[in-house]
């Protein structure tokens, strides 16, 4: 009797020692911090929270912290730290008047659209003649002299892939887009291109596969004024080795005044800032600020078989309530401007304002509950490689 009693009483004990010094689990049940966290009043996620006395928080470190007179924590990301001054204008953060430079630490991209998980006609709009369903995603006959391309259909909100894999439908327009493609083509011959739009500001990819082994890129900008299109200025470009009939992975991003292409995964790049977008010259329906397709990609001269699709967006953060949003708020020495990553449903300090230090009770480290989300999330931000 007193083995097993013991056997009771040991995992209550730990439990016990753990939340009295370690760390606590908490109920997530708010959607503000979708899709990194499902939170619902239901169903919502489970989160291991280790406690901090005196936290050294980095910028986009997410956290639990308990609100002046509300009893029960929340989890946000911390945005602001003590002694800046922040502002949200057109989905971007401003610290100090300033954008955060492109080698700034960021949260992960936001996936609206994989290929992997979705069809890919839900989302993309194509030629099925010559788009046609391959043993290994989509082969594509784009020979001839007219390009052929898919066009993303939706307008480019703040749409994420939710907890069931199905796409959850955003509220808001965003401006920062990315496009990935596994893809291969022949020897030598055509080329192939892939294009994000910002309100009248084009941004291209160009692959011109010069032989069997070897592609030149090019990074483009084509920019629509009041006298038709301007353009394409190249904004670089080189020749890269690579293997015809090889899978290769191309991405084309837009992120905070960067347009950046990489071929295989950040082994060869290519980036260009820019001061501001061309404003769109023919707003479309509602007043829609952003060139249509968001999105496309193809080729002319060539056949080439695309295996994977993925569509990403930034973390907008939305002009919405009054603090950091008509003009910056300055942080007080021990204060923090914390935002929810789901912004268009997150009551944060956009509304309320900024939060002392001692607010904090910890950093969420893991989702413990339920077990098909067991696991570690990026909780905190890693530099770009």
């Amino acid at each position: 009797m007193r083995w097993l009693l013991a056997c009771v009483a040991l995992p209550v004990v730990v439990v016990l020692a753990l939340r009295a010094f370690v760390g606590d689990v908490y109920h997530v049940d708010s959607r503000s911090m979708e899709p990194l966290i499902h939170g619902s009043e239901t169903n919502g996620e489970y989160v291991f929270v280790t406690f901090e006395d005196a936290p050294r928080l980095a910028r986009f470190d997410v956290v639990v912290l308990r609100r002046p007179h509300e009893p029960v924590p929340i989890v946000k990301r911390v945005c602001g730290l003590p002694g800046e001054a922040v502002q949200i204008s057109g989905g971007d953060l401003f610290v100090d008047g300033r954008r955060l430079p492109p080698d700034a630490p960021r949260p992960a991209w936001v996936t609206v659209f994989d290929s992997r998980r979705h069809e890919f006609s839900e989302c993309f709009q194509f030629d099925r003649t010559r788009w046609v369903q391959a043993t290994e995603g989509l082969a594509v006959d784009a020979r001839g002299d007219k390009a052929h391309v898919a066009r993303f259909k939706p307008r480019g909100l703040d749409d994420y892939v939710g907890q069931d894999g199905k796409r959850v439908e955003g509220k808001v327009y965003v401006n920062d887009l990315a496009l990935e493609l596994v893809l291969r083509w022949p020897a030598a011959g055509g080329k192939l291109s892939l294009r994000l739009t910002e309100e009248g500001d084009l941004f291209g990819a160009e692959l011109e596969p010069l032989t069997a082994h070897r592609v030149r890129m090019r990074l483009l900008r084509t920019v629509r004024t009041n006298e038709g299109e301007r353009g394409p200025e190249v904004l670089g470009q080189f020749e890269a080795d690579v293997e015809a009939g090889e899978w290769h992975t191309v991405r084309l991003a837009n992120r905070d005044n960067e347009v950046r292409c990489e071929l295989d995964m950040h082994v060869i790049a290519l980036a260009s800032s820019y001061s501001n977008n061309t404003p769109s010259l023919r707003p479309a329906e509602g007043g829609y600020a952003h060139a249509l397709p968001r999105i496309e990609f193809g080729g002319s001269g060539l056949a080439f078989d695309v295996r994977e699709v993925l569509v990403q967006r930034d973390v907008t953060y939305f002009e919405l309530g009054h603090h950091g949003v008509t003009e910056p708020v300055t942080l007080g020495p021990d204060q923090i401007f914390v935002l929810g990553d789901n912004s268009g449903e997150s009551s944060d300090s956009r509304e309320w304002g900024p939060l002392p230090l001692h607010r904090v009770l910890g950093r969420p480290r893991a989702v413990v509950w339920p077990p098909d989300s067991f696991g570690t999330r990026e909780f905190t931000v890693a530099p770009r490689p």
